[in-house]
């Protein structure tokens, strides 16, 4: 494809003006000077545009940030000494709400609420396994994975002693170690907001074809970007929003159950409860 073929099938598929400021940020990234700052504001304003149309692919300003090796850089160097509790420890400081108090809500307001007892689950990114110690005990089989070696292995010293816990590195962009619907109950908090569009397209296209019919999906994610100076001091990716992550769900045939800002630790998050028709 040319040059020119390319910037018509971006004309077509991402508008005029995505297409205009592609051009003038290709060439800004040529000057050879220091181009930092209007690159800056071109690409928060590509940003904005795939957010309104919500655009993916691996062509799109999002797509360079958040990806699959920077995660996977980051929380492989990450001190997981407070087993990722320090989070819960934000809940006071955002809420007003005891940290205790504020994850025991959120235990019993979604992952007791839908998961339910005997069956089989997947956790996406259990870090150093906050929300695997209450998986644990209620999955018949419970597949834990993450991108990260040293999160897997903090997780299976911890876990030593449960037989009923499996343990995957993600390697690629699929979850091609999880059969066809196989998987009755997909479980992810404090992932996603780590995660590009692109990248979560990719995770939701693969959870329609390894659930079961019926099966429910649990996932935490950015709404409101109302901490956008956070993307860089807390690692959090703000392009995907309420509606984006709605319309990646029901483009891949899922049943929009629920989005909940109530029980997220942090104001301007959101967790979407989605089902796989039966």
């Amino acid at each position: 494809m040319t040059r020119l073929q390319k910037l018509h099938q971006y004309v077509n598929e991402r508008g005029l003006q995505w297409t205009v400021l592609h051009v003038v940020r290709s060439i800004c990234m040529n000057i050879p000077h220091d181009m930092s700052k209007p690159i800056h504001y071109l690409e928060k304003s590509m940003i904005e545009i795939e957010r309104e149309k919500f655009l993916t692919g691996d062509s799109t300003i999002s797509s360079l940030y958040h990806t699959v090796q920077m995660n996977r850089s980051m929380w492989n160097s990450f001190d997981w000494s407070r087993y990722g509790e320090e989070w819960t420890y934000d809940a006071q400081t955002y809420t007003g709400l005891e940290p205790n108090r504020w994850k025991e809500s959120l235990i019993n307001g979604m992952l007791y609420k839908y998961i339910e007892k005997d069956s089989i689950v997947l956790e996406i990114g259990p870090g150093a396994g906050r929300w695997t110690e209450f998986l644990q005990p209620i999955a018949r089989r419970l597949l834990v994975a993450d991108i990260a070696e040293k999160c897997l292995s903090i997780c299976q010293e911890r876990f030593r002693t449960c037989g009923n816990i499996e343990y995957y590195l993600i390697n690629s962009r699929t979850l091609d170690f999880v059969p066809d619907n196989s998987i009755d109950y997909i479980w992810s908090y404090d992932v996603f907001v780590h995660i590009n569009p692109t990248d979560t397209e990719n995770y939701i296209s693969e959870f329609q074809r390894i659930l079961r019919p019926g099966g429910c999906a649990i996932i935490h994610h950015p709404d409101a970007h109302l901490f956008q100076e956070e993307e860089t001091t807390c690692w959090r990716s703000y392009t995907i929003d309420k509606k984006f992550f709605a319309h990646l769900v029901e483009r891949y045939g899922f049943r929009l159950v629920e989005q909940n800002d109530a029980l997220v630790h942090k104001p301007g998050d959101l967790i979407s409860v989605f089902r796989k028709p039966k």
